[in-house]
């Protein structure tokens, strides 16, 4: 997996959500935006990565704590990135900019 491949499939900005499998915050995280999908989606495409498994594009983005949202343009510049929870409306102000 690598961002060139994520932006080919897409005509929106991509949130990267950095998750694993066993972290609690990054499950609580994921049912939070699972329950908003049809609102986020509206601006962007989302792409989950799962940080054990990707470890390159993790190191890319310097991910050094989980959960991380990382938001990209199309040219794949960083526009947004938060560590941690987030609430729905917060997550959808940031990314609807």
């Amino acid at each position: 997996m690598n961002l060139t491949d994520i932006l080919k499939e897409t005509d929106k900005p991509v949130l990267l959500q950095f998750y694993a499998d066993w972290c609690g915050p990054c499950k609580m995280l994921t049912r939070i935006i699972d329950e908003s999908m049809e609102e986020i989606t509206q601006y962007v495409k989302l792409q989950r990565i799962d940080v054990d498994q990707h470890q390159e594009i993790s190191a890319q983005f310097h991910i050094r704590a989980i959960p991380t949202m990382v938001l990209v343009d199309l040219a794949g510049e960083v526009k947004w990135k938060h560590t941690g929870i987030m609430e729905v409306r917060d997550i959808v102000t940031e990314i609807s900019k």
